[in-house]
Parts: structure tokens; C-alpha cells; sequence
């Protein structure tokens, strides 16, 4: 019996089905109930901004009236914070920065491969003056940046050999 509410206690945690708990976080009320986002709500005139402030008002409110971000402790199992409703705030705009950061550094760095390819002097030239149908022929091609890595990963080109690595004296 004890296995069986501990198997049944484990799943339940597991899958979330703890009821959502209503407590004061940083001093932040619900966006409905809260007079300054109401008195800001009440000034909405277009659809659109009605339309905001009805999505808003489901979001936290501090004392200023203006909707805050949370995001909860990563105690939890498998991300499931994407469940609760933050995905839109912090994560999905947090992925496409990184995406976009990786993009711009997978292009410097085959520009730089390319280049070098054609040679030193070429190279020292191409530095400087930027060969704008290379660079673009290589931002296009970044944009699949995480597989083009995986791949190199995978046949052992994305790292220099331990040769070609200078260790100072020690």
C-alpha cells in the first residue's frame, strides 16, 4: 500500500496536477483586480488595445499597473513551466535570440574558412573589404546553423586537433 501512494503521490507531482496556488509573489496582484491597470484599461479605445489589455488582465500587475514576467523555479520535470502559459514572455523569444546569435556566428566563421580557402594575401584583403556575395552566399546558408554544427561535430571538424592548440609553459 505504501508503494502504491508513493507511485500514485510521484505521478501525480510528476504530471502536474497540484492545483495552482494563488499567494502574493513580490507584491504582485492579479492584473484584473489591480485600479491602476484598470484606470490603464479603461483608456483603451481601438480593438486592438482592448483586445491586449483583455489578454493582460490574466498576467501579474505590480504597483505601476504594467504586466511583469515570471517565470517559474526550474524545479520542475521535463520544462513543464511551457504548460503554464509563459512560453509567449521569456522562452520562444529567448530561443529565436539565440538562433539568430548562432546564425551571425556561423556566418562570420564560414566567411572566415572561406576566405582563408583563397589564399593568403586574398585572405588579408578579404578581411577588411568584405566580399558581399560571399558574406551573403554565408548567411544563407547559417541559417542552418545547428545542423550544419551537428554535423561537423559529429565527423570531428568543428574542433582543432590538440596539435594545433598552443599551451603556454607552465
Amino acid at each position: 500500500m505504501r508503494r502504491l501512494f508513493a507511485v500514485v503521490l510521484s505521478a501525480l507531482l510528476i504530471i502536474g496536477f497540484a492545483p495552482v496556488a494563488k499567494a502574493d509573489i513580490a507584491g504582485l496582484t492579479p492584473c484584473a483586480e489591480n485600479a491602476r491597470f484598470q484606470q490603464r484599461a479603461s483608456t483603451a479605445d481601438t480593438p486592438q488595445a482592448i483586445a491586449r489589455f483583455d489578454r493582460y488582465s490574466k498576467s501579474l500587475c505590480g504597483d505601476d499597473g504594467l504586466p511583469h514576467a515570471l517565470i517559474p523555479a526550474p524545479t520542475e520535470p521535463f520544462a513543464m513551466s511551457f504548460i503554464r502559459g509563459h512560453e509567449g514572455e521569456i522562452m520562444i523569444p529567448g530561443v529565436i535570440h539565440l538562433y539568430i546569435l548562432g546564425i551571425i556566428g556561423w556566418a562570420g566563421r564560414s566567411y572566415l574558412h572561406a576566405i582563408k580557402a583563397k589564399g593568403h594575401k586574398q585572405a588579408l584583403h578579404d578581411e577588411i573589404h568584405i566580399d558581399t556575395v560571399l558574406a551573403f552566399n554565408c548567411m544563407l546558408r547559417a541559417t542552418a546553423w545547428p545542423w550544419l554544427a551537428h554535423a561537423e561535430g559529429q565527423n570531428g571538424s568543428l574542433r582543432q586537433s590538440d596539435n594545433n592548440i598552443t599551451v603556454s609553459p607552465r
